[in-house]
């Protein structure tokens, strides 16, 4: 099984979030995916694994399964650019729209193995939240659910979210919450600092998220009233980890259409990884 990394939304290799592709020699049977799922587990590199499966050269379009350290998930937006950036970078798929396809239809976005556009539309999402006090007790701000199609948590802060502690996940359980993220907001920049706490989807902290982007995207074109000028949408984790997204969009009628464009970074080489995933 071929592994490959990909560090996804970074301003260079290295950074943003990082992602394994894995590619089966064969066909993706219960063996490849036993190996996907021992890879995820023991890997402390990478946020997320993703097995790619049917690829089709004629639709342009490819069907994946997504791991991580607690097992297979369903959700799949997180990982959507770095598949198709390196299905495209290998020559597997050609340049320009690329679909994930799903049961509930097909996922599309363009990229030429290096830049991504990932379109998000749907329902507008967005109302206030009862601030829980052992939960946003640490916090200044109101929280909100606001997003394209799902809403997600967000609490707008003035300080810089890495200096703030991590909100209490077992308390976020409790209240049935998947997501926290903190943002900052600086207008004369239109740049948003946001840190993404996930426990819900797997990923404790989150350091490159799609979705989220879209919505600090819609959440912003409220904040301006001007959607059609790029917002910056910066990612971070305390430890230097960085995603760069940045997010055009409009709304009419109670709908959105937030574009999200971003950069991925494929390793120039795949590596073997069969026999190490065996044996562990």
């Amino acid at each position: 099984m071929q592994v490959t990394s990909v560090a996804m939304f970074g301003t260079a290799p290295g950074h943003g979030s990082a992602l394994d592709v894995l590619l089966p020699d064969g066909p993706c049977d219960d063996q490849a995916l036993a190996h996907a799922a021992a890879h995820a587990r023991t890997t402390d590199t990478t946020v997320e694994s993703a097995l790619v499966s049917d690829i089709s050269e004629a639709e342009q379009t490819f069907e994946s399964r997504i791991f991580n350290t607690g097992g297979e998930t369903p959700f799949a937006t997180h990982s959507l650019a770095g598949v198709a950036a390196f299905l495209v970078s290998r020559g597997h798929l050609r340049a320009g729209e690329v679909g994930r396809r799903t049961e509930e239809g097909c996922q599309w976005l363009w990229t030429d193995g290096r830049a991504v556009e990932v379109p998000f539309t749907g329902p507008v999402v967005d109302h206030g939240i009862p601030a829980d006090p052992a939960l946003f007790g640490p916090y200044d701000g109101t929280p909100r659910v606001s997003g394209v199609g799902r809403g997600f948590t967000f609490l707008h802060v003035t300080d810089d979210p890495r200096a703030l502690p991590a909100p209490d996940t077992v308390r976020m359980a409790e209240l049935g919450m998947t997501d926290l993220t903190l943002f900052r907001w600086d207008p004369e920049e239109r740049e948003v600092l946001a840190r993404v706490f996930a426990p819900g989807f797997g990923l404790p902290q989150d350091p490159g998220c799609l979705p989220a982007a879209a919505a600090l995207g819609l959440m912003s074109l409220f904040l301006t009233g001007d959607g059609s000028t790029p917002v910056t949408v910066r990612q971070v984790i305390p430890h230097g980890t960085e995603s760069v997204l940045r997010c055009t969009g409009s709304v009419r009628g109670g709908a959105a259409q937030v574009q999200v464009t971003s950069q991925v970074w494929v390793d120039e080489e795949d590596t073997d990884s069969d026999r190490e995933v065996s044996e562990r």
